[in-house]
């Protein structure tokens, strides 16, 4: 056949098929008019209910939501196992008096049943598990922005031209003529229509469409929904609606499966302000029903995602109760092995709040049970904004839900699944104590108590290691801290010392959790003491540092102001000893000086070991002087360390003489005349306070 005739037959092929439509779309919209002539005539108004449930009733309910249900609608045009999918959203307020609206699709073709749900109101024919929307009445909301949506569909796939299904609904000027055709003889009748009739269900063919529906299929998408806007007021409204979807504290495309890319385009006095967003999914872990993803959306927003499914037995039982005292369809019970649960939470910086989900964001009003985004099929009002928990089947999911947060976090606690440190505190931190019961709950039906399991980033050598409530300490120690810090305490071998790395919000949601289990994180002061001792010991056994010893005895003034927790743990570093002398010793003196005439003698035996001099290497003085000084001046007024005087070491020479024999206070003294050290002391000054600048280098002594 030669081209000109192959090109004859396809004409002829689209002029058939085209002819089939408008015969179609022109039968429903008869079939309309005479049934609201025989209400007319039998004295009914079932027409005009129906208007009335559906301008009073359905459309008011989504309010500021036509967006997410065409968005939603688009979504479901893609086969289930589709990952591909594309839909393109354009707010042109330049087109017509107050600018159109504009959804176009890359799924399955608009077809016969998709035409007759929606010409009808509430009887979609999809299942519960087949998609997002399937109560048949979301289109209706279109009634907020326009009185009459258009939509255009190519034939099959492939085709680059709207040659499939293709019409508007009614307006109210086409009722003249549609009761000229069916009772011409009946005065008043297209004043009945008008009345009674709601024009989303009277179609009318379009001969022709727009230039933008061709330019859109032309790029292979299939199906496009045209709203020219009302009023200011609906321009005004898709405006907002528009900005609520660039929004990125709650991102619409996150559990859109279906879908691979979301193109917003919005033209207002001749600028075009675009947004395009992709959606990429990486598999970290699937097994044994358990599923971890990390998801990459706008501006390269990291999010873990956990699935899971309900329990099939609990499900039927929680369908089964649902749809006997709640209204729930049966069709719901398509769910009982397919209801999948997720939780969203970001790998960078904590929400400040979480959001619930229907696939599609539902509203703000009802607080989602954890810091991150949580879908679930849940059994929702009707324009999905919010949802009841008693409802058995809600409750049930939500019981999913947690069980799926504290299964992933077990998971990573194997080793078998890989989630970040900070994703595993989100998914931790539930928001109120009736959440969190849930949580706890679920934790125990798997066998563990929520204190004792280890999920929190620790300081460590070996990355990746982490503590439980029970165990973990959480203290970021001073702001200006060099030395005294949990980073150094964690090096000398302390554990369960929180990463203070983690997000500020991250550890004040710890200390908040903690506390609702019955635990507490911060340590107390003799736990910090200790640790200040366990500190010292280990630099004392590494080379000495003068600058160190200085800045961490600046640290510890920061940290005990008085000192008293301190008294009697081996802090204080000293000359001549392998380990660090206990503070506030009787026997621990600032570095000692000669007396006149000479050094002091040896010490006698029993002596070494009570007196104890701090050790004359340390820099008080030099670089960062004021602080070290700081730290030096707070050793003496918090009596952790003695000013070298003849008063107070003839006191601590007469406790050990005494101590060496069996005589009292007098045989003592007797004693210690008999030792040369005593002259020797006897010609030291007694203890004064001393300033630390007196030990500067090469002033007089």
């Amino acid at each position: 056949m030669a081209a000109g005739g192959r090109r004859g037959s396809a004409e002829r092929v689209r002029e058939r098929r085209r002819a089939a439509v408008r015969k179609r779309v022109h039968d429903k919209a008869l079939i309309e008019v005479r049934g609201c002539l025989r209400d007319w005539d039998d004295g009914r108004d079932a027409a005009r209910e129906a208007k009335a449930v559906a301008e009073t009733i359905i459309a008011p309910e989504y309010e500021g939501r036509v967006l997410i249900e065409l968005l939603q609608n688009a979504h479901d045009t893609h086969l289930a196992s589709a990952t591909n999918g594309r839909i393109e959203i354009r707010l042109d307020e330049d087109e017509g008096e107050h600018g159109t609206l504009y959804v176009a699709n890359r799924g399955k073709p608009f077809g016969g049943k998709n035409f007759k749900d929606l010409c009808s109101i509430a009887l979609s024919s999809k299942r519960a598990d087949a998609g997002i929307g399937h109560k048949g009445v979301g289109f209706k909301s279109v009634l907020h922005l326009c009185d009459a949506p258009e939509i255009y569909s190519v034939a099959r796939e492939g085709s680059r031209g709207p040659d499939g299904f293709t019409f508007r609904f009614a307006r109210l000027d086409d009722y003249d003529a549609l009761a000229q055709e069916v009772a011409p003889e009946r005065a008043g009748f297209a004043g009945y229509l008008k009345e009674s009739l709601l024009t989303l269900k009277v179609p009318v063919f379009q001969e022709e469409a727009p230039q933008t529906v061709h330019s859109f299929t032309r790029r292979g998408f299939v199906t496009v929904i045209r709203l020219p806007l009302k009023s200011a007021d609906a321009r005004s409204s898709a405006g907002t609606q528009m900005r609520e979807l660039m929004d990125n504290s709650a991102p619409f495309e996150l559990f859109l499966d279906r879908l691979e890319r979301v193109r917003l385009e919005w033209r207002a006095a001749g600028e075009t302000r675009r947004r395009t967003y992709d959606r990429q999914v990486e598999v970290l872990h699937h097994a044994h029903g358990l599923k971890v993803q990390q998801v990459t959306l706008r501006r390269r927003m990291r999010l873990i995602v956990v699935c899971a499914k309900a329990d099939p037995h609990r499900a039927r039982e929680a369908l089964a109760a649902s749809i006997e005292k709640s209204g729930m369809r049966r069709d719901w019970m398509a769910l009982e092995k397919k209801a999948e649960v997720r939780v969203a939470v970001p790998v960078a910086d904590p929400l400040r709040e979480g959001r619930l989900y229907t696939f599609l964001p539902m509203g703000e009003q009802i607080a989602a049970p954890v810091r991150g985004f949580v879908h679930a099929p849940f059994f929702a009002e009707m324009n999905r904004r919010s949802f009841n928990e008693a409802v058995p089947w809600n409750g049930l999911l939500l019981d999913t839900v947690a069980e799926t947060c504290a299964r992933a976090v077990l998971a990573t606690a194997d080793g078998r699944a890989p989630v970040p440190a900070g994703a595993l505190v989100d998914l931790m931190c539930w928001r109120s104590p009736t959440a969190l019961a849930r949580l706890t709950s679920a934790f125990q039906r798997l066998g563990h108590g929520i204190a004792q399991v280890p999920f929190i980033p620790v300081i460590a050598t070996a990355s990746g290691t982490r503590t439980s409530l029970h165990r973990a300490m959480l203290w970021e120690g001073k702001e200006h801290a060099t030395a005294f810090t949990p980073h150094a305490v964690a090096a000398s071998g302390v554990t369960d010392v929180l990463d203070p790395q983690l997000h500020s919000v991250r550890l004040r949601r710890l200390v908040s959790l903690a506390r609702s289990v019955g635990t507490r994180l911060e340590p107390p002061p003799e736990r910090l003491a200790s640790w200040a001792e366990r500190l010292a010991e280990a630099a004392a056994s590494a080379p000495f540092d003068p600058g160190w010893w200085a800045d961490f005895y600046y640290d510890l003034s920061q940290e005990f102001p008085d000192g008293s927790d301190l008294t009697g743990k081996r802090i204080i570093l000293t000359s001549g000893s392998a380990s660090p002398a206990p503070a506030g010793g009787e026997g621990v003196f600032f570095d000692h000086e000669s007396p006149r005439g000479g050094s002091l003698p040896a010490l006698p035996d029993g002596l070494s070991g009570r007196l104890h001099f701090v050790h004359e290497g340390i820099a008080w003085t030099g670089k960062g002087r004021k602080r070290r000084a700081q730290g030096r001046t707070w050793l003496r007024t918090a009596g952790l360390v003695h000013e070298y005087g003849a008063d107070r070491v003839l006191e601590v020479v007469a406790a050990a003489l005494r101590a060496d024999g069996e005589g009292g206070v007098e045989d003592g003294v007797h004693r210690l005349r008999g030792y040369p050290l005593a002259h020797s002391v006897g010609r030291l000054p007694r203890s004064r306070a001393v300033d630390p600048a007196d030990h500067r280098p090469g002033r007089p002594r």
